[in-house]
């Protein structure tokens, strides 16, 4: 069974490749349907999403892939002593394994069944903006976090039946190695009203790296599942699509749909419109991949993702090039890439991503009936000289570099949602820039100022309607490296 240490290597390659409302202006008449979505409940999210019936009745779905290693919480203890506060800027985390710079909302401990209730939590965050389930992956593991698919159906079927979670199977990749493990497991789960299917009633296989096993490995797979009565669809998820053994034709004898990792910089991202051309030439559907940003404390790698960029660019290519599904890479690797609400930037990834979603699954650029602002930037600049150096998985201490991709970048970004025009202000120290944005989302970004903590903006008739002061302070030098972008902002809300 493999883990991410082992994928480290592997994952470059594909890399290398490719809180005051103004009045809402009148809806287009899709959403006038939307009325049995709202409720006297607050709406955190800039748009009024259809109800999760009817975003979930398209034929266009959205998932995300759930790290099982990093749920909510790993030993069920208040924020300021668990595993994750000992993960954050060490200087030697489990072996370098993790060194973190993010981690889940923080919450006190529960009583019960505190593993389900967490997987309920992140359901219920996942639904709040409009994703159908998760892509689970898992195996039998000695690391008790890797069994837990049996909590989430159990959450899912508590919190939503609609909720779906699609089976991500590890396998054992040597030469040679039996289909077994994958079989039992499957044939395990199958009859689970929370396993996703097709309409058909096949189980939908998702497995992460499927290259490094045999098309004829993946067909005994199929095959013996058969015989146990549990049809299945591969959608497998490529490390690299478009090369080497995926381009086989003999993969599309076996396969549902194609999916891949993906890219983590916005200059690839404009390879998925081919890749869903492909799919589709092929008669097999496309699962586009979408990420917000890829930075790794534990080797010293990240790829520059122009702070929200990446997620608005792969989101709108997958609306524009006409993807079947999505798959948010991922919910919760918090050592590599996540979208998930965290204590570092909020809800500010997923709520910009509702956006796309309720495009993606209506196919109609959605109205904004809410003002709202959210900013997204770095701690430091790319280049803030740094006082220690965590040590990496090899060994020897870590310095962050982007080893391939779009240039690092150095910009404070406001992405805001307008019911009206307005103007948008970014204020860092005694350097301040303004915009005038049109009603909808309008993304303005300025050079990073070192020293300031940013403060954004927007003002109508010389009226400030909203105002929202960032969580992170800019250094213009720092202890430990962190390349990651924080974020916050959004509308004053309850949230799960």
């Amino acid at each position: 069974m493999r883990t991410r240490t082992r994928l480290v290597a592997a994952l470059a390659a594909v890399l290398v490749a490719g809180a005051s409302a103004t009045a809402a202006t009148a809806a287009p008449d899709r959403h006038q349907a939307r009325a049995s979505a709202a409720t006297s409940e607050c709406n955190p999210l800039p748009v009024t999403l259809p109800a999760p019936a009817q975003l979930r009745a398209s034929p266009k779905k959205v998932f995300a892939y759930y790290f099982p290693p990093f749920p909510v919480s790993i030993d069920n203890k208040a924020p300021e002593s668990d595993s994750y506060s000992r993960w954050q800027y060490s200087l030697d985390s489990e072996g370098g394994a993790y060194d973190l710079r993010d981690r889940p909302i923080g919450r006190d401990p529960r009583s019960g069944d505190w593993k389900q209730a967490d997987f309920e939590t992140e359901i219920r965050r996942a639904i709040q903006v409009g994703i159908d389930g998760f892509i689970f992956e898992y195996h039998d593991s000695g690391d008790a976090r890797w069994n837990q698919l049996p909590a989430m159906l159990a959450a899912a079927k508590a919190v939503d039946p609609g909720f779906r979670i699609m089976l991500g199977p590890d396998f054992p990749t040597a030469a040679g190695a039996a289909t077994d493990p994958v079989v039992d497991i499957v044939a395990r789960y199958a009859d689970d009203p929370s396993v996703y299917k097709l309409d058909d009633g096949r189980v939908v296989l998702a497995p992460f790296y499927p290259e490094r096993q045999s098309v004829a490995w993946w067909k005994s797979v199929e095959d013996k599942l058969a015989a146990e009565g549990v049809p299945t669809a591969l959608v497998p998820i490529f490390l690299s699509w478009g090369g080497g053994t995926t381009e086989r034709s003999d993969w599309n004898d076996i396969v549902y749909g194609y999916s891949q990792w993906g890219t983590r910089f916005v200059g690839g991202t404009g390879t998925y419109a081919k890749d869903s051309a492909t799919a589709h030439a092929r008669g097999r559907i496309w699962m586009q991949p979408a990420a917000f940003e890829d930075t790794r404390s534990y080797d010293g790698r990240y790829w520059e993702s122009s702070n929200s960029g990446l997620l608005r660019s792969s989101l709108q290519t997958a609306i524009d090039s006409d993807a079947d599904w999505v798959s948010l890479i991922t919910w919760n690797d918090y050592t590599e890439s996540w979208v998930s609400p965290s204590a570092e930037r909020g809800y500010a990834v997923t709520d910009v991503a509702s956006y796309y979603v309720d495009a993606f699954k209506t196919g109609a650029t959605p109205a904004v009936t809410q003002d709202a602002l959210y900013y997204f930037h770095r701690s430091q600049p790319t280049d803030a000289p740094f006082a220690r150096q965590p040590v990496g998985r090899d060994g020897s201490p870590v310095t962050m570099h982007v080893p391939n991709g779009d240039p690092a970048s150095d910009k404070v970004e406001l992405v805001a949602f307008l019911t009206t025009p307005g103007t948008l202000t970014i204020t860092q120290g005694s350097d301040s820039h303004s915009e005038t944005a049109g009603a909808g989302l309008t993304s303005y970004s300025v050079p990073l100022v070192a020293g300031n903590t940013p403060v954004f903006a927007l003002t109508r008739g010389g009226a400030t309607v909203r105002s929202v002061t960032s969580t992170t302070p800019i250094r213009a030098s720092v202890d430990f490296q962190d390349m990651m972008y924080h974020a916050g902002g959004g509308i004053d809300c309850a949230r799960p």
